[in-house]
C-alpha cells in the first residue's frame, strides 16, 4: 500500500556530533503535506555502529531521539515522534523485551487498546499499537494521552527500534496514515 498519490520526501532522523559525525537513527518517507521539524532537545546518541554502505553516516546503535510529524495542511496533525534504539546481539533477547514493554503498556491501569497488528518494516515483522492511555497524578488533573507505539528488531544493524507518536485526539483519526508513515522507515542498508 503506498503512503499517498503525490509527492513523497524523505525524513532523515539524525543526530550530528563534531567529534563522531552525523549519526544516523532512520529514514522515512513523508508524503505531502507531511514533514519532519525540529524540537528544542537535542537527540542522545550514546553508541554508534558501523559506517554505513550509503556513506556520510554510522547507524545509532543506542540513543534517542524526538521531532515533531506534521500535516502541514491541517493545524490539529501535529504530533511528538520519539525513536529509541537499542542493541541487541541476539533476536530472542530483542523479542522477549518487546513482549515485556508491550504487554505493560496493554496492562497499565487507566490504558485502552484501541488497534493492535502486525506490518512490514524495511523487510521486518514489526508490531504496533494505537492506544489512550489516561494518567491522574497525585497532584494536578487527569492527563489523557494518544499515542501510536510500534518496535522491530532489525538483524543488519543489531538493533532494536521503539517508536512513539504521540499527540491529542486528532491522532485517532490519523492513526492509519501515521502507521503507514512510520511503516515505511528504513533502518538498514
Amino acid at each position: 500500500m503506498s503512503l499517498s498519490e503525490g509527492e513523497e520526501r524523505t525524513g532523515f532522523l539524525a543526530s550530528y556530533s563534531p567529534l563522531f559525525g552525523v549519526g544516523a537513527f532512520a529514514f522515512l518517507k513523508l508524503p505531502e503535506p507531511w514533514a519532519l521539524r525540529m524540537v528544542p532537545e537535542p537527540p542522545e546518541c550514546d553508541l554508534l555502529g558501523a559506517q554505513s554502505p550509503r556513506g556520510g553516516f554510522r547507524w545509532v546503535v543506542k540513543g534517542r531521539l524526538k521531532a515533531l510529524l506534521v500535516n502541514e495542511e491541517v493545524e490539529e496533525s501535529t504530533y511528538l515522534l520519539k525513536v529509541e534504539t537499542r542493541v541487541f546481539s541476539k533476536a530472542s533477547d530483542a523479542e522477549k523485551f518487546l513482549v515485556k514493554r508491550f504487554r505493560k503498556l496493554e496492562e497499565k491501569s487507566g490504558s485502552k487498546v484501541v488497534e493492535k497488528g502486525i506490518v512490514t518494516v524495511s523487510g521486518h515483522e514489526a508490531s504496533y499499537m494505537v492506544l489512550i492511555s489516561r494518567e491522574k497524578p497525585i497532584f494536578g488533573r487527569e492527563r489523557t494521552k494518544y499515542l501510536i507505539e510500534m518496535a522491530f528488531f532489525c538483524d543488519k544493524t543489531r538493533r532494536l527500534l521503539w517508536i512513539e507518536v504521540m499527540g491529542g485526539p486528532k491522532l485517532l483519526e490519523d492513526a492509519k496514515t501515521l502507521v503507514l508513515i512510520i511503516s515505511s522507515l528504513s533502518c538498514h542498508g
